[in-house]
């Protein structure tokens, strides 16, 4: 006897896997082209992302240039800012009325004065001098402490001196109108 192979699934079933049938066809088609699909979006999302990146790299070197720009610029600029006011300071430093501190100085009692140092920046007069005794120096302190060129004096040190007489060393700040106009921002902390 032959032996007989019987199919009982129903020859128009969806779930039939034959690839002579019209829906097992269309599936396989589908499958490709859902597949082809996959692949050219995942290509282009890949395309895509290098495409941000190098529009971020270049995006990175155009700020990179702008700021050397700048800098560049400001560095060219910063100079000419620091002459006008170098210019600036100098010129209301010979404006500056030195006859009238000076004066200030001539009227005190006399002390050897041993080195003057201005600093029109901070507005402060540096001086070192030399005084006979104690009562003579706090006499030339009182005098210059009274006089309207100086806003503040600050005695910062003294010693006996090995010649005689006392060597000391003093700062005096000048009053407003002598010292120069930003001189009060420059000396702030």
């Amino acid at each position: 006897m032959k032996p007989m192979m019987i199919d009982f699934a129903d020859q128009r079933s969806v779930w039939r896997w034959d690839r002579r049938m019209r829906g097992t066809q269309l599936g396989i088609a589908f499958a490709l082209l859902a597949t082809l699909l996959g692949v050219l979006t995942a290509e282009r999302a890949l395309q895509v992302r290098r495409d941000l990146e190098r529009a971020r790299v270049a995006q990175a070197a155009r700020l990179d240039a702008s700021e050397q720009r700048a800098r560049a610029e400001r560095s060219s600029l910063q100079p000419l800012a620091e002459e006008a006011q170098l210019l600036r300071q100098s010129m209301l430093q010979r404006a500056q009325p030195w006859e009238e501190i000076f004066r200030a100085f001539e009227r005190a009692p006399q002390a050897r004065l041993q080195s003057f140092e201005p600093d029109p920046a901070r507005g402060v007069v540096k001086v070192q001098a030399n005084m006979a005794d104690v009562p003579a120096l706090q006499e030339y302190l009182r005098t210059l402490r009274a006089s309207p060129v100086f806003a503040r004096l600050s005695l910062m040190r003294h010693e006996a001196a090995a010649e005689g007489g006392i060597n000391f060393h003093y700062e005096a700040q000048l009053a407003a109108p002598y010292r120069l106009p930003d001189a009060q921002a420059r000396s702030a902390p």
